[in-house]
């Protein structure tokens, strides 16, 4: 008899707790954007019989209960804690590190698309007329692999760079970053906690670097001053689910020079190279240089004589470029994912001093884009 009645009590909690998910489900409003996923939910299907038929349906419909479940939020936090404390390092491909970092996973060795990829580089740079650089950028958890929690798969950023850069034609110089980040002594602030990019500091380390190798001048740190902006959560942040990881100072270095900014969208000048209106907005990396445009120009009156550079980049140089614009009277940021002209029609137009392709290492091997550099 307990048996029955606790079986019964158990199930009508069940029912209960499944009908006021539904009324909840039905009666809540929908939520187009995920704050903290930084991403757009999935909107209703439409039903039609051609969907229906492939099943395409059925699988649309599930993402849209997934993504507005109530609670989800709640849930997916809950999940994410659940395998980090249950000793499952990677949640939503993310480890976990010390001091509250979070970083990418491993990039895999992709032979077949290096090879394609810098067959387009070398082809590029046979026929530029200015002398190229290529840099690839290691990942935050190389750099930071000791710091790692638990049982990971190994970085092998060292190999995949050194074999990529063993492609690279006489026409091509290559920009060796492993020594400056993985080594430096400050190499646990050169990478965001929350986001794969690099920090400003770390920005200015490729900064001097590819500097040096150019055997350019450029400004010292102490010549810069810098503001900090706090709580910036970013792309792991979202990715992870692991809410109560701490936001962490965003920094501006501002060196003094008088920069103005056009991109390919907009060609209403811009004063300076921060967009300090994005800091309102969640996606607070985008304050420098305004995020991803396929064309982004810089002009440095300042730096009069000094040359132009053209830089072939993703989203790393968008932090890069603020500092590389005070070395140059100008600066041409391209990215080849949302620039679909022939980047030969920008070298017939300007002469360029330089020529920098700055990719991270794992754009470099999953760009599809780049076999379009002519």
């Amino acid at each position: 008899m307990k048996t029955e009645r606790k079986d019964f009590i158990l199930s009508a909690a069940f029912c209960a707790f499944l009908a006021v998910m539904l009324a909840l489900f039905l009666l809540l409003p929908k939520q187009e954007f995920s704050e903290k996923e930084k991403r757009y939910l999935t909107k209703m299907p439409e039903l039609t019989w051609e969907k229906v038929s492939s099943g395409a349906y059925g699988e649309e419909l599930e993402a849209y209960l997934a993504d507005h479940v109530p609670g989800r939020d709640f849930l997916v936090g809950l999940s994410a804690y659940y395998d980090l404390f249950s000793n499952r390092q990677v949640a939503a491909q993310v480890y976990v590190a010390e001091g509250d970092r979070l970083v990418e996973p491993p990039v895999l060795w992709e032979e077949a698309a290096a090879v394609k990829n810098m067959a387009s580089v070398n082809k590029f740079a046979e026929t530029a007329g200015s002398p190229v650089d290529l840099m690839i950028v290691p990942s935050a958890g190389f750099v930071l692999e000791d710091t790692i929690l638990g049982l990971h798969n190994p970085y092998r950023d060292d190999e995949i760079i050194q074999n990529i850069y063993a492609m690279a034609g006489e026409t091509v110089d290559c920009v060796d970053l492993i020594g400056p980040l993985a080594e430096s002594p400050e190499r646990k602030a050169l990478y965001y906690r929350t986001d794969h990019h690099w920090t400003s500091l770390g920005a200015y380390t490729a900064y001097g670097a590819y500097m040096e190798a150019l055997e350019r001048d450029y400004p010292r740190r102490e010549e810069f001053q810098i503001e900090q902006i706090q709580n910036f959560q970013g792309s792991t942040y979202s990715r992870s689910a692991l809410w109560l990881t701490p936001g962490e100072p965003l920094e501006l270095w501002h060196a003094g020079a008088e920069l103005a900014v056009t991109n390919g969208e907009d060609e209403t000048p811009h004063e300076g190279v921060f967009y300090r209106q994005r800091l309102e907005e969640l996606d607070k990396y985008t304050v420098y240089l305004d995020g991803n445009h396929s064309i982004v120009r810089i002009e440095n009156p300042e730096a009069a004589g000094q040359g132009r550079l053209l830089v072939i980049r993703d989203s790393y140089a968008n932090c890069l470029g603020t500092f590389l614009a005070n070395s140059y009277e100008s600066v041409t940021l391209v990215d080849l994912r949302y620039y679909k002209k022939p980047v030969s029609e920008l070298l017939e137009q300007e002469d360029y001093t330089n020529i920098l392709l700055c990719y991270s290492i794992g754009n470099f091997l999953t760009d599809a884009n780049i076999i379009w550099l002519r």
